[in-house]
C-alpha cells in the first residue's frame, strides 16, 4: 500500500483527493554521481576506501574546490533529502534538472535504481526535466574525466573511448559516455518522462490536445523520443524536446518545460558529439529556437484556466532575475561576463512566457535559493523560485503545500545533517599529502575536514571556491582588496562619513589595511547572501546582517571607475540582495501573485 497525502489507496485518489492540501518537493542540481560505480575498466576498478571496503569511483578534492558544485558528498546528500521526505510523507517529487553530472551511463542508471527504490517502496512519484549536465548533447558521445581520485591520491583520468585519451596512464570506461535523449530518457520513463497509468493526464508539445478524451494505451504509443522531435531553426535537423505536463491528482497540473538548447556547428553528421555545442542560457535562447514549445505553453495555460486547474511550471532554468533586480547593477560592477550573469533571463524574455500564461515557476540552474518576481506596468506578473542545489551552499529543497485553492506555502528545508558525508574524508587526506608533496602554491585547506554536518561542509565548500576561484575571476582587483581586508568598524564609520569626504577616508583605509593584512569578511558575506537568500543570512552574525538590512536607507553615491565609487555600488548591490523577497518561509497567493513572509501579519 503506498502512502498518500490526503488517503492511502491511490484507486482513491480520483475519487477523494482535491487540488487543495497537496505537498510537492522539489530536488534541483543533484548531479549525482555514483561513488561506489562500475567503470567497467581493466585498467582502473577506482581507489580502495577503507571504510567501507569499496572500491569508490570519485572525484578528487581538489576538483569539487574548484567547482560550483561538490562531486561526491552530494549522493549522501540526496538519500538523506529522500529519507525526510518519507518522514513527511511527500508524495510527489519535481527534479528540476542536472539530476545526473553529466548523463553518464553509470550514473543515470543509479539515480533510477534509487529513485524506483522509493517509488517501489514508499508510493513516491518523481517527475524529472532535463538539465544542460542531462544531456550534454542531443544524441549523446564519449566522454570521460582527467579527475577521479586515483589510487595514491594523484588525479586518474577515465575516459570511455581510447580516442579521447592522448596519456598512458589514463583508463578506459565505457559507462562514462555521455547518454543523448533517447538512451538517457528510456530508463527514466517512469519519472514523468512517459504516462503512468495512475496520471489522470498526460501529454507532451507534439500530441494532438483531447482532454476529455484521454486514454492511457493510444498515447503510450505516441509517448516516446521518436515521437517529441522538433526541427532546429538554424541547422534543420530533427532535434528533441522532452517537456510534458502531466495531472497526477485531480486539479493539479505540472507542466516541465525542457529548455535545453544545442547549438549545430557542423559540418560533421549530425549525431556526431562534436557537430553540437550545448547552451547554458536556458530561456533566453529556448524563446527563439524553441517556439513551438512557447506556443504549446500557451495552450496549456488556457486549457488550465478554462478547466480551473492549478498550472506550476518548472525547468532547470530560471525565468526571471534571481538577484532581486540588481543583476543590471551587477553587470556595471562586475561586468556581464561574471558572476554568470549572462544566465540572468532578460526582462523581455521572462514576459514572453508570462504572456503565455506562466504564472508559478520553480528552477534550478543556479545552484541558490531565491525569491524572484517578474511584475510589468501592463500587470504582467510571473514568481521565480530558484530551488537550491544539494550539492552546493545552501543544500537545501522546496516544498509547496497548496492549503486551498488560492494559497501556497513555500518551505525551503536545509540538509544540516547527511548521514556518511565524511565517508571519503580519509581518501581526500590522502589526497592532500600527495598534492603538498607536489609543493603546490594553491593546495586547498585540509581544515574542510574537520566540518562536522554536510550544511558546515558545504559552507566551507563556498569558502574555499572564493578563495581559489572566484576572487581572482570575478572581481575588480582593488575592491577585492578591499572587501578582504576592511573590518566591521570600518564600514560603519565609513557609511557614517559625509559623501564627500569618504573617498579620501577609503584611501586611507586601503593603504591601512594592505598594510596590516587583516581578514575581512564583506566577499564571503556577499556569496552567502546571492546564494543562500535568508539561509545564507542566517549564517551571517546579527551585528553585521542588521547593517546590511539598512544598506537600501543609506545614502550610496553611483558608480565610477573609483575605488570609493566601486564600495558605494557593492554596498547597494548588497543592500538590495539583503531585502529582497522572502526565499525561505512564505506564503504566495496565487490569484494576485502576492508575496508574504511566514509570520507576517501583511
Amino acid at each position: 500500500m503506498k502512502a498518500g497525502i490526503l488517503v492511502s489507496c491511490p484507486s482513491s485518489w480520483t475519487l477523494a483527493q482535491s487540488v487543495t492540501d497537496v505537498k510537492v518537493a522539489f530536488l534541483a542540481d543533484i548531479h549525482l554521481q555514483d561513488v561506489y560505480g562500475d567503470f567497467e575498466s581493466q585498467e582502473f576498478k577506482g581507489v580502495l576506501n577503507q571504510k567501507t571496503g569499496q572500491m569508490a569511483t570519485i572525484r578528487t578534492m581538489e576538483s569539487q574546490l574548484n567547482s560550483t558544485r561538490l562531486f561526491n558528498e552530494n549522493y549522501f546528500a540526496l538519500l538523506s533529502a529522500l529519507e525526510d521526505l518519507r518522514r513527511k510523507r511527500i508524495q510527489w517529487v519535481v527534479l528540476p534538472g542536472d539530476f545526473t553530472d553529466d548523463g553518464q551511463p553509470m550514473n543515470v542508471l543509479a539515480l533510477s535504481r534509487i529513485l524506483k527504490e522509493y517509488n517501489q517502496r514508499y508510493g513516491m512519484r518523481f517527475f524529472l526535466t532535463t538539465g544542460n549536465h542531462d544531456p550534454v548533447y542531443p544524441y549523446g558521445g564519449p566522454d570521460g574525466k582527467r579527475d577521479f581520485l586515483g589510487e595514491k591520491g594523484q588525479n586518474q583520468a577515465v575516459f570511455s573511448d581510447p580516442s579521447l585519451v592522448s596519456d598512458s596512464s589514463a583508463a578506459i570506461s565505457p559507462p562514462l559516455a555521455n547518454w543523448g535523449y533517447f538512451e538517457l530518457i528510456d530508463p527514466l520513463q517512469s519519472f514523468g518522462f512517459s504516462q503512468d497509468p495512475e496520471d489522470i493526464f498526460w501529454t507532451h508539445p507534439f500530441l494532438d490536445w483531447d482532454y476529455e478524451g484521454y486514454s492511457y494505451e493510444p498515447i503510450r504509443e505516441k509517448a516516446g523520443m521518436d515521437h517529441r522531435l522538433f526541427a532546429d531553426p538554424l541547422s534543420g535537423f530533427l532535434l528533441p524536446d522532452a517537456s510534458y505536463l502531466v495531472e497526477p491528482i485531480p486539479g493539479l497540473w505540472l507542466l516541465a518545460i525542457d529548455a535545453n538548447v544545442y547549438t549545430y556547428s557542423g559540418p560533421t553528421e549530425r549525431m556526431d558529439s562534436s557537430a553540437w555545442r550545448g547552451s547554458s542560457l536556458g530561456f533566453n535562447v529556448a524563446v527563439a529556437s524553441k517556439e513551438h514549445q512557447l506556443n504549446w505553453i500557451r495552450k496549456v495555460s488556457q486549457e488550465a484556466k478554462a478547466r480551473g486547474k492549478t498550472l506550476i511550471s518548472f525547468s532547470h532554468y530560471p525565468l526571471a532575475d534571481f538577484h532581486q533586480d540588481r543583476s543590471a547593477e551587477m553587470a556595471l560592477l562586475f561586468g556581464a561576463g561574471k558572476l554568470q550573469l549572462a544566465r540572468v533571463p532578460l526582462p523581455d524574455v521572462s514576459k514572453l512566457y508570462a504572456e503565455a500564461g506562466i504564472r508559478v515557476h520553480f528552477a534550478g540552474h543556479m545552484h541558490i535559493n531565491d525569491t524572484g518576481k517578474l511584475a510589468q506596468a501592463d500587470s504582467t506578473v510571473l514568481i521565480n523560485i530558484q530551488v537550491p542545489s544539494l550539492a552546493a551552499f545552501p543544500p537545501a529543497y522546496k516544498t509547496f503545500h497548496l492549503l486551498d485553492s488560492s494559497t501556497m506555502h513555500i518551505q525551503t528545508h536545509l540538509i544540516q545533517h547527511a548521514d556518511r558525508f565524511d565517508e571519503f574524508f580519509d581518501l581526500y587526506r590522502m589526497e592532500h599529502q600527495w598534492l603538498n608533496q607536489k609543493a603546490s602554491s594553491k593546495t586547498w585547506n585540509l581544515k574542510i575536514l574537520d566540518a562536522e554536518n554536510y550544511l558546515e561542509y558545504t559552507q566551507m565548500h563556498l569558502q574555499e571556491l572564493i578563495r581559489l576561484r572566484f576572487s581572482e575571476s570575478d572581481w575588480p582587483e582593488r575592491l577585492k582588496n578591499l572587501l578582504q581586508g576592511i573590518s566591521l568598524q570600518q564600514v560603519k564609520t565609513w557609511l557614517n562619513t559625509p559623501v564627500e569626504k569618504r573617498e579620501a577616508l577609503l584611501d586611507k583605509m586601503y593603504d591601512e589595511n594592505q598594510k596590516a593584512k587583516q581578514k575581512g569578511f564583506l566577499l564571503e558575506d556577499f556569496y552567502l547572501i546571492k546564494n543562500g537568500g535568508d539561509l545564507g543570512m542566517g549564517q551571517i552574525p546579527q551585528e553585521r546582517a542588521e547593517l546590511y538590512l539598512q544598506l537600501p536607507n543609506r545614502r550610496l553615491s553611483s558608480l565610477d571607475s573609483s575605488l570609493n565609487g566601486q564600495f558605494s555600488s557593492f554596498l547597494r548591490i548588497l543592500g538590495g540582495l539583503s531585502t529582497g523577497l522572502p526565499s525561505d518561509d512564505f506564503f504566495l497567493d496565487l490569484q494576485d501573485l502576492s508575496i508574504r513572509r511566514s509570520g507576517s501579519l501583511n
